[in-house]
C-alpha cells in the first residue's frame, strides 16, 4: 500500500472519495479541514492528512490535524479537531471484511508512526452517525476498539425526517408543543443557496458574538460558513419578532442528512421560546426538502468516567430530546502516546467523577 500526504493538487480527488465512501460525511471534506485549520490561531493547527491506496486506487482517506491543547497549565500536542475528536478514517466501499481489517491496520500503523515522530501525546477519533455506513446498520461496532483505542463513546440524537409531519408532531414533548404554539407570532425564514444574502449572514455573525459575549473564533471561519451556504452545503434559519431578528441556527447538509451546527439567540429575548419555534419550523423545512435524517445533537444524561456535563449541558440535552427522535451511539476512541499525559488525564477524571456536582 502507498501512503501519500494530502496536497492541494489532490483536493478534488479527496472530496470525490468523500462523496463515494459510505464511511465519510461532511467532517471528512476539504471544506471542514479548512475550517479547523482556521479556527483558533493559538492552537497552531497543522495538517497531517493522508491517503492510503495502491496504483492510484484510493482505499482510505485519513483526516488528521495536530493542534496544541492545554491541560492544567501545560501544553500538549494532540491529533484533535477544536480540542475534540477527529473524524475516523473513511474507507472505500468495495472492500471485503478481510481487506477492511488490513486497511485499518495500515492506517493506524501510519497514525502511530506520525504520532511518535511528532511527539503527539494523544489521538482521538469519532465515527459520524450521519455517514451512510452507520445509518445502514445502527448497531455497527466501534471499530476503533479493534485498533487499540479506549472507548469514550457518548450518545447523540437523530430525527427521522422520512416520517409524516403528523408523526413528527406526535413525538414532540407536550411542553414543546405549547411553546411552539406561543411562537406562532414569530416569523421563521430559511436562507439557502437560492436566497442567502451577505447582510443576513452578517446579522447572524453579530448575533453569534452577542450571544457568546465575545468573539469565539476567526472571521475566516464565518467566511467559510457563508461560502458553504452559497455552495449548497448548509442553510440558515432565522426567527423574527416584531420585525427584529432575534434567533439564528446554522445547519450543515451533506449526503441528504443535516446537522445542527451553530445556534445564536438574542439574550435580550431569552424569555421567549425562540429555539422551540425555530427548530420545529426548520425540521418541517428539512422534511419538505426531502432530507432523510437530522442530527439535533449530543445527549448527556449523567456523569461518565470521562464526561462531566454541566447543568447547562444537561438542560440542552433535555431540550433537544423534546423534539423526539432516537438516540444512537456516538462512537469515540482515544489513544495515548505519552504516559505522563495519560496518568494526568486519568487522575483528573477520577477526581472529577468522585467530586461531581452539577454546575452551571
Amino acid at each position: 500500500m502507498e501512503i501519500n500526504k494530502l496536497t492541494k493538487d489532490k483536493y478534488d480527488e479527496w472530496d470525490d472519495f468523500c462523496l463515494k465512501s459510505d464511511s465519510a460525511w461532511f467532517w471528512h471534506t476539504i471544506a471542514w479541514r479548512e475550517y479547523i485549520l482556521n479556527f483558533l490561531p493559538e492552537r497552531e493547527a497543522k495538517d497531517f492528512s493522508f491517503f492510503l491506496g495502491e496504483k492510484g486506487d484510493i482505499k482510505a482517506i485519513v483526516p488528521l490535524i495536530c493542534e496544541i491543547n492545554e491541560f492544567e497549565g501545560e501544553k500538549f500536542l494532540e491529533f484533535s479537531y477544536q480540542n475534540a475528536a477527529v473524524p475516523a478514517p473513511a474507507l472505500a466501499n468495495n472492500l471485503s471484511l478481510e481487506q477492511r481489517k488490513l486497511i485499518e491496520e495500515a492506517v493506524f500503523k501510519e497514525i502511530d508512526r506520525l504520532a511518535r515522530e511528532n511527539k503527539i501525546a494523544r489521538a482521538r477519533f469519532w465515527i459520524s452517525p450521519l455517514s451512510p455506513g452507520f445509518l445502514k446498520k445502527y448497531a455497527a461496532n466501534n471499530f476503533l476498539l479493534n485498533c487499540r483505542f479506549e472507548d469514550i463513546s457518548l450518545n447523540t440524537l437523530l430525527i427521522d425526517l422520512r416520517k409524516s409531519e403528523a408523526n413528527l408532531k406526535k413525538e414532540l414533548r407536550r411542553n414543546h408543543r405549547r411553546n411552539i404554539l406561543k411562537g406562532k407570532e414569530f416569523k421563521v425564514s430559511v436562507y439557502a443557496k437560492e436566497n442567502i444574502k451577505d447582510e443576513i449572514f452578517c446579522e447572524y455573525k453579530k448575533m453569534h458574538h452577542k450571544a457568546a459575549g465575545r468573539k469565539t473564533r476567526t472571521d475566516k471561519t464565518f467566511e467559510l460558513m457563508l461560502k458553504w451556504i452559497k455552495e449548497g452545503w448548509a442553510f440558515l434559519a432565522v426567527v423574527e419578532f416584531n420585525g427584529k431578528k432575534i434567533g439564528f441556527e446554522y445547519y450543515s447538509v451533506y449526503k441528504n442528512n443535516v446537522y445542527g451546527f451553530s445556534a445564536a439567540n438574542d439574550p435580550d429575548f431569552g424569555h421567549l421560546p425562540i429555539r422551540h419555534t425555530l427548530e420545529w419550523e426548520a425540521i418541517l423545512w428539512m422534511k419538505k426538502q426531502g432530507f432523510s435524517f437530522y442530527e439535533i445533537g449530543l445527549q448527556q444524561y449523567k456523569p461518565l468516567p470521562y464526561d462531566f456535563p454541566s447543568k447547562k449541558q444537561l438542560n440542552i440535552s433535555h431540550f433537544k430530546k423534546g423534539f423526539g427522535g432516537f438516540a444512537v451511539p456516538l462512537f469515540i476512541g482515544e489513544k495515548y502516546y505519552e504516559k505522563n499525559y495519560q496518568l494526568k488525564i486519568r487522575q483528573w477524571r477520577k477526581e472529577k467523577l468522585a467530586n461531581y456536582k452539577i454546575s452551571n
